[in-house]
């Protein structure tokens, strides 16, 4: 009865470097898959009033340089907390998997350089329409608005026009400093943390 009850617990249950190898490959199955629950995760970004947090889509994973990324405009209020402080966390949860992973690192804001150039490149059209709104996300409006040109309310413009949001285009670059695991499970919870200091990584358990 005993090995019956245990057969739902993975590998990683016990393990630091299986757990650790789970983070990254749950991140990259999320940035990959739009269904995936850690496809979305919430940054958190220091407001001079009181923390500020938002949802935003997981774009690029690397675990080479142990760096994640989404993509913004440059004009949000997110990109100029960021510019005063540039700490910044994001916050995935699996509700499937009951997995929650907690990001935190350095912001670094690519606009009009390369790394903004080729994520750019590499983003779907309608996607970019999201960046030829005509004034900042975030800009009082006395009447519901979208942003948009009338013209480019229901339809997908072309890309002569969708390529003029570059100019409000950015990539933000997480550069990992930690990450912290919690994995629930009904025979005792899991909890861990990796912090990545001059690309020396330690590992250790947290009581949950």
């Amino acid at each position: 009865m005993v090995e019956e009850s245990f057969r739902d617990i993975p590998d990683f249950y016990d393990d630091l470097d299986k757990t650790y190898d789970n983070i990254w490959s749950l991140l990259t199955i999320g940035k990959a898959k739009s269904k995936s629950e850690m496809h979305q995760g919430y940054i958190a970004t220091v407001n001079k009033d009181y923390p500020s947090i938002r949802t935003v889509v997981l774009r690029h994973v690397n675990k080479e340089t142990n760096t994640i990324s989404f993509h913004t405009d440059i004009r949000s209020n997110k990109v100029n907390e960021l510019k005063d402080n540039d700490m910044i966390s994001m916050l995935f949860y699996d509700h499937g998997k009951k997995i929650q992973i907690k990001v935190s690192g350095v912001a670094e804001i690519n606009h009009k350089n390369d790394k903004a150039q080729e994520a750019w490149a590499n983003t779907r059209s309608f996607s970019k329409k999201c960046y030829i709104v005509e004034v900042a996300p975030g800009t009082h409006s006395d009447t519901p608005v979208s942003g948009y040109l009338p013209e480019h309310e229901k339809d997908l413009p072309s890309e002569d026009i969708l390529n003029k949001g570059y100019d409000n285009f950015a990539l933000v670059e997480i550069k990992i400093e930690s990450m912290e695991w919690l994995y629930l499970h009904r025979h005792g919870h899991r909890r861990a943390l990796f912090k990545l200091n001059n690309e020396k990584l330690t590992k250790e358990w947290l009581t949950p």
